[in-house]
């Protein structure tokens, strides 16, 4: 979610210099919103069916086409990021630094919907309302309030009609990628599943109660990681009923704002990171939780050093046996077991009949000693993802999709570490918490 650029509330769209009608307006959107997402939706498949180098230009054009399709694509985009399986690498790192950036609902707009929400006058639950939003997402908008007891909260309220929105774009995806799966281009991709999966993380992102539900195992999870705070849902306001319909009441964290690294400073540049890597660690090795919208509009490091992690809209929880597999990869990684990592990936990824294994293991081994002990600095996690991938690829192999959230996850969170502390060796970092969560955890 990001912070909200001022813009003229209702003015009327022009066209040529002239004012529009509405209804023209409508049409003229929607013949446009779908062109843009069916272009966007053939620009991807045209180059996954390819799978070559492309230039970065070509690469950013594609996400900025996606971008202007609508807020079903910049989560879908998002998520495709990680997809090196399935995407040229070039791709996957423009998707990877797609963030939201949407004008806020108008002040009028977000006091009839708090309302509505509420089930009852503003006044009677809130002392105050600023209208004014303090962040802006394609999904919602969040704003300052203080209850009547003096507490400052945070209030999230979800864009009239979004669902509709995401709900449509769902079924044109899935008819589109139905009807491209069937052709030379994409054929023996598992391009159906993998988008039936990725749907279902962008229409969770609308669950405000499964948000407040995320928001409260996260906080759990990180009590043990000192200098981590998460926002609680309000006791009070975050019953089903409210967050069913779109509102989200919450603690409101202070001093939100992005700084840079010379801003913050060397030592609280490496405690933050520090920090937060090891909060990351720690849910995904020991608690199967991965948050993945780690972007620097949802995780803020403070001056003092610590963290803020918000918007838990895109929490996933792992199942038990995908949990320790990523985990068991990590560790080997790590240490250098390239044999290991290898007989991990043959055992959660869909394979051909005539795969050499022997030929495969040999290429895992040479790919995870390449990484070994690197640090940051010198240590590109898209790249050796794309590695994996094209590894695998070369031998017909197709990775579990529970692979992609961990992944995701850190992928997101890469480029904090390297502005913050290029020095960092990440894999050290990882091992305290690999070494429980393998050999000590019951």
């Amino acid at each position: 979610m990001t912070s909200v650029a001022a813009r003229p509330a209702g003015a009327l769209p022009r066209v040529g210099g002239s004012a529009v009608p509405g209804r023209v307006v409508t049409v003229t959107r929607t013949v446009a919103g779908v062109a843009a997402r069916v272009a966007g939706l053939w620009a991807v498949a045209v180059l996954t069916g390819r799978r070559r180098a492309l230039p970065a230009a070509t690469a950013r054009a594609v996400a900025a086409r996606l971008h202007r399709a609508g807020p079903t694509f910049v989560k879908l985009a998002q998520l495709l990021g990680t997809r090196l399986d399935l995407l040229p690498a070039e791709l996957c790192a423009a998707f990877s630094r797609l963030y939201d950036d949407v004008p806020a609902i108008s002040p009028r707009t977000a006091r009839a919907l708090l309302e509505a929400r509420l089930g009852a006058p503003p006044e009677t639950v809130f002392a105050r309302f600023d209208a004014e939003a303090v962040a802006s997402g394609s999904i919602a908008c969040v704003y300052r309030a203080t209850l009547l007891d003096g507490t400052e909260v945070a209030v999230k309220i979800r864009r009239p009609g979004v669902e509709r929105i995401v709900a449509a774009d769902l079924r044109l995806l899935a008819w589109g990628t139905a009807l491209l799966a069937r052709t030379p281009l994409m054929r023996g991709l598992p391009a159906v599943a993998a988008v039936r999966q990725m749907s279902q993380a962008v229409a969770g992102q609308l669950d405000f109660t499964a948000e407040a539900d995320a928001l409260v195992r996260l906080s759990a999870a990180l009590e043990a990681v000192e200098g981590i705070r998460v926002p609680l849902p309000h006791p009070v306001l975050a019953d089903a009923a409210r967050t069913s319909r779109g509102l989200l009441v919450m603690d409101y964290l202070p001093g939100l704002r992005r700084i840079s690294p010379a801003e913050l400073g060397p030592e609280a540049s490496v405690r933050a990171v520090e920090t937060a890597l090891s909060g990351i660690y720690k849910i995904l090795f020991l608690d199967g939780l991965v948050h993945c919208d780690l972007h620097p509009g949802n995780l803020y490091p403070m001056p003092d050093g610590t963290v803020q992690m918000i918007d838990a809209g895109f929490v996933v929880r792992l199942p038990e046996t995908a949990r320790r597999a990523f985990t068991e990869f990590f560790f080997r990684m790590g240490t250098g077991n390239g044999r290991r990592c290898a007989e991990i990936v043959l055992s959660t990824a869909r394979h051909p009949a005539g795969l050499d294994p022997a030929a495969f293991t040999a290429e895992m081994v040479a790919l995870v000693d390449s990484v070994t002990g690197a640090r940051a600095a010198d240590f590109d996690l898209l790249r050796f993802a794309a590695g994996l991938f094209e590894l695998q690829r070369r031998h017909g192999l197709h990775a579990d999709p529970l692979f992609i959230f961990p992944l995701l996850g850190i992928l997101v969170f890469e480029g904090a570490i390297n502005d913050h502390h290029p020095e960092l060796d990440f894999q050290e970092l990882a091992m305290p918490y690999l070494i429980q969560a393998l050999f000590t955890r019951r």
